[in-house]
């Protein structure tokens, strides 16, 4: 039976002889010349190996995607996992601004070809609005100019006054002042006690001694007594490195770095408050030369 169900399989006897009794031919095909073996063999999956040279570039295998590397920050990582719910979340506000602008500008863009018809009167009305604003801000200056003008002299009467009492003096400048200030009264007592000694002795009375000793209220050779300490602005702590301005200290991954050695940078970050210059001599002048991203000077 199944001889017969596959009858309609089988081929004629003589066909089959002519087809076993040709020769074999064979025939030289072109060389090939368009890369190695290894290249041109197709597969499913890249190795493990050179992976990089079967995939279109820049790719990134989907285990190195999608868990940590020791190569990876954990940011990124973090990023990685997030990135759908801030593409939607980016993707929603930029809907939401464009169709609130556009619902906002509609009417007015109506508006204005309504009555603006044609680029030249919306020429004309864009000048008008400049020379509209500029009137409408020399009328608030008009009005409040002199009283910006006495705010202004006021501040500078209270800074000229901290100067005048030492209050941004610096600490030399403090010790200086204070021994000046002595010598002077060292030099007019001195010369107070020869004159009243000389008058003393030259009226051989003890009353004309004490009579140098009598004060003039209205002529007061001291102003004030000194003051043991002065309270001066240097005075404050400051600087990233003083201990007194820290009220509480900072996680060593959350301070920031000394220096840009992650840009190949020449120097330090500086620091403004201690006035130090991020770049040290003799390459201070020549800074954009020796930065990768550019620091301004922090004098």
């Amino acid at each position: 039976q199944a001889i017969k169900d596959g009858a309609h399989f089988a081929r004629p006897a003589p066909e089959m002889a002519l087809r076993v009794a040709r020769p074999l031919r064979f025939r030289l095909t072109r060389l090939l010349r368009a890369g190695g073996a290894d290249d041109a063999k197709p597969r499913w999956t890249l190795p493990e190996a050179d992976y990089h040279k079967y995939t279109y570039q820049p790719s990134i295998p989907d285990k190195h995607f999608n868990i940590g590397h020791w190569n990876y920050a954990p940011i990124t990582m973090w990023l990685r996992a997030r990135r759908p719910a801030m593409e939607r979340v980016i993707g929603d506000v930029y809907s939401t601004l464009t169709a609130t602008g556009t619902a906002v500008w509609s009417p007015i863009s109506a508006n204005l070809d309504a009555n603006l018809p044609g680029f030249g009167y919306k020429v004309l009305g864009l000048i008008g609005a400049l020379i509209g604003y500029n009137l409408a801000v020399m009328y608030v200056t008009s009005r409040t100019e002199a009283w910006m003008f006495l705010e202004k002299m006021r501040l500078y009467a209270m800074g000229d006054e901290l100067v005048k009492k030492g209050f941004f003096m610096s600490d030399a400048e403090e010790i200086h002042t204070r021994q000046h200030n002595y010598d002077h009264d060292v030099e007019r007592l001195n010369h107070l006690w020869e004159e009243a000694l000389a008058d003393a002795t030259e009226a051989r009375s003890f009353d004309k001694l004490c009579e140098h000793l009598q004060v003039d209220p209205e002529k007061l050779p001291v102003k004030e007594i000194p003051k043991p300490i002065s309270w001066r602005f240097s005075m404050m702590p400051y600087g990233r490195d003083d201990p007194d301005a820290k009220t509480f200290s900072f996680a060593p991954v959350d301070s920031p770095a000394a220096s840009n050695y992650f840009l190949l940078d020449a120097g330090s970050s500086g620091d403004y408050i201690d006035r130090q210059d991020n770049k040290p001599n003799p390459i201070r002048k020549g800074r954009h030369m020796y930065t990768a991203a550019y620091m301004p000077p922090t004098k």
